[in-house]
């Protein structure tokens, strides 16, 4: 007879490999509604799927995802049938998927801690060399990535017509000097979606015309077989599901016609956007939505366009905030001398949807990638300390009940590694770390180079219990990786945590770091909790 309890978990283990696929389904559909102007079908599919993810959670009463999927649908039903829906209810969509995106991993989900991250769709690997292969595919585990080994030509094609795998991981030479790529090429070929595809050599480094072929078949990167973090590095890039933060767009226009036109354009391509008809309120609307940037007439009223651009720039925090001219302005000389105060683009009336989403987009993504380089550290890509303090304190801000617990990490011995083995390969311990971590938390989790070899990370909706469980699950699979190609070289890392308890920041960070040296002396290569304040 089954016992009760051993069905119960076996059902709640059913519901989530099946939501994991549910879920991910319905991010999928939700990234290529902009790309299809919200059509009528791309709509109904994802109004499909939503209704599948919430029948299967009534069914085994998982609340949270029935309650996420109806809410979806609800602000779905509200937007009429081949119109985009209006900036507060693309607002709502975003909050909400982005939550759903979430539940993929939860941190009181064992068995999801267990295995870090969801499953996803396999990378092929194929290589001539068997072992190299099976040492890149154990490494991938380790990161949460699942990883199949072909063997030979006809195994890797025939495994191609039964699944279609996330990316691959392709000798160049695979099965003979330049099979490799007459082989991808036969793949793209069958494809009408190009599969993306990282070759690998073993010594002799590609010429020029085997790169152009590479590239020309779907190549995303030509990495050394040693290269092996470098590789999953490319592929945590490429199998990244988790929704973009929508562009924000200030449009400033006296002309509520105009204004609204371009707002629809906007939206359509999943753009929020807030209209400011009076010039004179610009400065109070930048105060309380934080734009990406500001899409501006040259006339108006009051003021005009270079007068408020000047006025723009002279707020500090607003230096490089992307402003764009859309105006009937045509004189060339105006032009230039517009952009000269202050803005970065001069669009003329009327202009077509087309060229208005590419400025603006290029805009934004340029501007999101100085800020990153801002907030980011060079080394690793993560928060630097800054900013990973600044991300605990926007959490511990929420105060909405939920769970907040801070964790700190150092690697164990250290110097030792930088003594024993020189710095590069202590940078790429480093690296590797930052990239476990990245790989293996969900991405709402802000994670910061706290300096040097330590590290910090803010779980969110996680207690200390649930926290420990999948920072020790951690701290187990990160003593597996291979780092610098060395198998001699095994690290560890020490680990302390503390949960929020509504004292100060600085009071939380002092726990956490006290429950770290705790972890230190007793011995390295634990997780510690910090006492209660």
């Amino acid at each position: 007879m089954t016992d009760p309890q051993s069905k119960a978990q076996q059902l709640r283990e059913f519901f989530s490999n099946r939501v994991i696929n549910q879920v991910r389904q319905i991010l999928d559909l939700w990234r290529y509604l902009p790309e299809c102007n919200w059509s009528v079908t791309a709509v109904a599919d994802l109004a499909r799927a939503l209704e599948k993810l919430a029948a299967a959670a009534q069914r085994f009463d998982a609340k949270r995802h029935q309650q996420l999927a109806q809410e979806l649908l609800d602000v779905l039903q509200q937007i009429q049938p081949g119109q985009s829906p209006e900036s507060a209810q693309l607002e709502l969509l975003n909050q909400k998927v982005r939550l759903l995106s979430e539940t993929a991993l939860r941190h009181n989900d064992k068995q999801a801690a267990e295995r870090l991250i969801p499953s996803k769709k396999p990378v092929y690997i194929a290589l001539d060399d068997e072992a190299a292969a099976q040492t890149i595919a154990q490494q991938m585990q380790y990161f949460g990535i699942r990883a199949d080994v072909q063997r030979s030509s006809d195994e890797f094609l025939q495994a191609l017509q039964i699944r279609h795998p996330a990316a691959l991981v392709l000798d160049m030479h695979f099965s003979g000097n330049g099979h490799g790529l007459l082989l991808a090429e036969q793949i793209q070929q069958q494809r009408e979606q190009s599969l993306p595809i990282l070759f690998t050599y073993q010594d002799q480094p590609p010429d020029i015309e085997q790169r152009l072929s590479a590239m020309r078949n779907g190549a995303t990167g030509i990495y050394q077989q040693s290269e092996i973090q470098a590789v999953i590095s490319q592929l945590e890039d490429l199998l990244d599901r988790t929704p973009l933060q929508p562009f924000r767009i200030l449009i400033v226009d006296d002309s509520k016609a105009q204004a609204m036109h371009s707002a629809r354009v906007l939206n359509k391509a999943g753009m929020v956007t807030e209209i400011v008809n009076d010039p004179l309120q610009v400065l109070t609307a930048l105060a309380e939505s934080t734009p990406d940037l500001v899409l501006m007439d040259m006339y108006m009223p009051g003021c005009n366009g270079m007068e408020l651009a000047k006025v723009i720039r002279q707020q500090r925090e607003h230096l490089n905030l992307p402003i764009i001219y859309l105006s009937g302005e045509e004189d060339r000389q105006r032009q230039l001398d517009a952009m000269a105060e202050g803005g970065d683009d001069f669009l003329t009336k009327p202009v077509e949807a087309r060229h208005l989403l590419s400025t603006v987009k290029t805009r934004v993504l340029r501007a999101r990638q100085l800020q990153n380089l801002i907030a980011r550290d060079s080394l690793t890509g993560l928060l630097n300390h800054t900013h990973i303090l600044e991300a605990l304190q926007e959490n511990l801000n929420r105060n909405d009940g939920t769970p907040v617990t801070f964790v700190m990490i150092d690697i164990d011995h250290f110097k030792n590694i930088n003594d024993q083995h020189g710095h590069p390969v202590g940078d790429e311990v480093i690296k590797n770390l930052a990239l476990f971590l990245t790989q293996s938390l969900r991405k709402s989790d802000p994670i910061g180079r706290y300096g040097g070899e330590e590290f910090a990370v803010v779980l969110r909706d996680a207690n200390q219990d649930q926290a420990t469980m999948v920072m020790e699950q951690l701290r187990q699979n990160f003593t597996k990786l291979i780092h610098a190609n060395n198998r001699e070289l095994q690290v560890t890392f020490s680990c302390g945590l503390a949960q929020w308890q509504g004292d100060s920041l600085s009071d939380l960070v002092e726990r956490a770091d006290q429950a770290l040296y705790q972890a230190k002396r007793a011995g390295r290569n634990q997780v510690c909790v910090a006492k209660a304040s």
